[in-house]
């Protein structure tokens, strides 16, 4: 896959063929993955190459700036991540700014998918609008493409259980702590990436040392508060454990902190980087009247987790 931005002269990449889709893909869910899947065959049928455009940020954030709610499933890093498994040819992001909001669909796609690309075919999903007018109407899609030379398809909705899979729907699971649906409509382990950076060592006291994980995006969507059962990539390998996402009420009630307690693990990775993939949820967070108690709901909590994880081998 080659990544390119729109500061490169993009009219010089002299792409054969190009069948494009365009869209903010938060989360590359199982929706996603469809059109992505589509926008593949396309371009074997023609003989061309798969191009999918992204934004930088999210929309939304430049849209509606006073929203300091709204959580991204992905980061800028995490997408360019997930699109690299599809081994799909181009990826092209392109900076959302307000310059680029006020552009008119039509004006979007001479500007970008004709003027600079050459277009051969549009995909496009099913609520897929483009421009600063919303450019849905499958009519006006099909007479720009016989003026402007292009064939344009647009890829149904993928449902489960006649849910139309969303960004929106995946973001609802994981604030009510439903990993396992989040999991299943995503069609990987949701993952947050971060740096172990230091805590108040009270996990080590007790017998369950914790990493402190520090995210970087403050936009990255964590899920809501509890304790998971999770698997930690770090170096290259994976480990199992337990993450704490919460106020830690029995300590100090009110920092909130992202903590993982990684099985039969002795190195020391302050300063690391690691991913962590969110496979089960075991609880709510708690608060305990001693460090003894809680103390030994972790030990349960381990157990579960160990169960767990045996019963998925």
């Amino acid at each position: 896959m080659r990544l390119h931005t729109e500061k490169q002269d993009l009219s010089a990449l002299e792409i054969k063929n190009p069948v494009v889709t365009v869209g903010t893909f938060d989360g590359l869910h199982k929706g996603h993955q469809k059109i992505v899947e589509h926008v593949k065959q396309k371009a074997h049928n023609i003989k061309g190459e798969t191009v999918i455009i992204t934004f930088q940020p999210h929309p939304r954030v430049v849209l509606k700036p006073q929203d300091n709610t709204f959580k991204t499933l992905t980061t800028h890093l995490d997408k360019i991540t997930l699109f690299y498994q599809y081994k799909i040819d181009h990826l092209v992001v392109l900076k959302f700014d307000k310059r680029l909001a006020k552009l008119r669909g039509e004006e979007f796609i001479q500007k970008y998918l004709i003027d600079r690309l050459g277009m051969n075919y549009l995909v496009l999903g099913y609520d897929n609008r483009l421009g600063s007018d919303q450019l849905h109407d499958d009519s006006v899609f099909q007479a720009l493409s016989e003026r402007l030379g292009f064939n344009f398809e647009r890829v149904k909705p993928l449902k489960d259980q006649e849910r139309i899979i969303s960004s929106s729907l995946i973001r609802d699971r994981l604030a009510t702590g439903n990993i396992k649906e989040a999991n299943y409509l995503l069609g990987y382990e949701y993952f947050v990436f971060g740096r172990v950076v230091f805590g108040n060592r009270i996990g080590k006291s007790i017998g369950f040392p914790t990493a402190n994980i520090e995210v970087k995006d403050t936009r990255k969507m964590l899920p809501c508060n509890g304790v998971y059962i999770v698997k930690v990539n770090w170096n290259g390998y994976d480990y199992y454990g337990m993450s704490n996402i919460g106020i830690r009420p029995t300590i100090n009630k009110s920092h909130f902190t992202f903590e993982v307690h990684l099985f039969d693990f002795h190195h020391d990775i302050y300063h690391d980087y690691l991913t962590v993939y969110f496979l089960e949820r075991i609880r709510d967070e708690k608060r305990f009247e001693s460090l003894q108690e809680l103390e030994n709901q972790i030990a349960r909590d381990k157990e579960t987790a160990l169960q767990f994880l045996e019963s998925i081998e």
